[in-house]
């Protein structure tokens, strides 16, 4: 098998996970509305599968959950994937960097700032390509609110992902940064 692939089975996990969050997001989060935003379960999921799967596999994971999250709003088709895409390929290069496993604090940290990046960059991308833009105190709430169910979301999602991707998450993606995306133990 190559160093870095998905196997059949961490396929499978992925499309179970995702309908699960799918599910959460549109059954509980949805209904969470906090200063006109609610946390964004998607992203979460994106946040971590770069942080536990690395910068490569984060952005594979990343590019399918903002196309899930796509179908259920009225924007762009894939402006969510490419911004999801970015900020987990970051998270994992950020995780790379660390030297070793994450503590818990970074990953919580990483996911809050990558949950404000991933709101400034969508409403730039948006206002970019002509969609409607928030006004400066709708953003920042948003921002708030979506980073703080990132940083809640986060943990409980590097385990769903750890699950997924199986073994090939675990060791094998530490020196991927350095090494221009293979991964060596």
């Amino acid at each position: 098998m190559v160093p870095g692939a998905v196997t059949a089975q961490g396929w499978a996990r992925l499309v179970v996970l995702l309908s699960a969050t799918a599910i959460l997001q549109v059954a509980v989060l949805d209904g969470i509305v906090i200063g006109g935003a609610h946390p964004d379960a998607f992203l979460a999921l994106a946040i971590a599968s770069g942080l536990v799967g690395g910068a490569q596999r984060g952005a594979l994971v990343a590019f399918l959950a903002g196309l899930v999250a796509d179908l259920f709003v009225i924007t762009p088709f894939g402006l969510t994937s490419l911004c999801f895409v970015l900020v987990a390929f970051t998270a994992g290069v950020a995780s790379g960097l660390s030297g070793g496993r994450a503590p818990y604090s970074f990953k919580v940290v990483t996911a809050a700032i990558g949950g404000v990046a991933a709101t400034l960059l969508y409403s730039l991308a948006a206002s970019l390509i002509g969609q409607p833009d928030l006004a400066r105190h709708e953003l920042a709430a948003v921002a708030l609110v979506v980073a703080a169910g990132c940083a809640v979301l986060v943990l409980p999602y590097g385990a769903a992902i750890s699950w997924a991707l199986g073994a090939e998450a675990s060791g094998e993606r530490r020196l991927s940064a350095a090494t221009g995306g293979r991964a060596t133990r």
